[in-house]
């Protein structure tokens, strides 16, 4: 049996008639995560501004545009209107709009801090009361919390921001056995990697192969099935990217190795998807 579906075996012998809030749920990854929560027997609620494709059985959607403070607000009192507890609770909703620094777009720059750091904080304070005791809380962030790409300053702050937030919360929520966890995959190989290249977005991106969308879903999985704690994907990645965010000259001294693989790597890529 692989570990995916050990992990869905597990969650699924501990999780009738559990429920499980998604955000982001019409994404690559999220619809891979509603439909693996789906089969370990969950019923999932996804909020989102589009229902997330395609419908199925115990599939629930909640109207909510994520950069909407009211919007949310509102979701918050749907959700609590359908059930009283809320066992998992997975962010992965989230925005990239590369732009050098000179040329941040105030629109643009207000758009990535609501979806990625804003609303989670909000969505995670407002169901708190409803979520049980042993629950799990799991954030979907990025190797950009530690590894932060020129031209993606806002997502990376961001992203920063929203790990020292889990891992704040993680101590708060112990007296409670709620396990909080975070993901931090490098490039994945969705619509949201395509969209952020066709806008200038980093090379870096390549310096490792990007992940199969199903792979970061497993992980996801994994993590909302045991204590919490932080999972970086590829591993390498995230250990020099940690280093990085302990010693910075480390990223500058290794910048033009990484510029030189992540060109090779975006060719190899492109080669292999063509």
């Amino acid at each position: 049996m692989s570990n995916a579906a050990g992990e869905t075996r597990r969650m699924q012998q501990e999780s009738r008639a559990s429920v499980a809030v998604l955000t982001g749920g019409s994404g690559g990854i999220g619809r891979i995560i509603a439909s693996r929560l789906l089969g370990a027997g969950y019923e999932v609620i996804v909020l989102g501004r589009r229902p997330p494709q395609p419908a199925a059985v115990g599939l629930r959607h909640i109207a909510c545009d994520l950069t909407d403070l009211a919007s949310v607000e509102a979701a918050v009192r749907d959700v609590s209107a359908f059930t009283s507890t809320v066992d998992v609770l997975i962010h992965c909703a989230g925005v990239i709009s590369p732009c050098a620094v000179s040329e941040l777009d105030a629109a643009l720059l207000e758009s990535q801090v609501a979806i990625n750091l804003t609303a989670p904080i909000l969505l995670t304070s407002r169901l708190l009361p409803v979520m049980r005791t042993g629950g799990r809380i799991v954030f979907v962030n990025s190797l950009a919390a530690v590894f932060p790409l020129p031209g993606s300053s806002v997502y990376a702050a961001t992203k920063a921001g929203l790990r020292n937030f889990a891992l704040a919360l993680a101590v708060e929520m112990k007296p409670r056995r709620i396990a909080v966890s975070s993901v931090f995959p490098g490039a994945v190989n969705t619509g949201m990697l395509r969209n952020e290249m066709d806008h200038g977005g980093s090379v870096l991106n390549f310096v490792s192969a990007p992940a199969d969308p199903q792979q970061i879903a497993d992980l996801v999985m994994k993590a909302a099935a045991r204590p919490g704690q932080e999972w970086f994907t590829p591993v390498c990645d995230g250990v020099f990217g940690r280093l990085c965010m302990m010693f910075p000259p480390l990223q500058r001294l290794f910048l033009p190795l990484l510029t030189y693989l992540g060109r090779r790597g975006m060719k190899r890529f492109h080669r292999t998807s063509s």
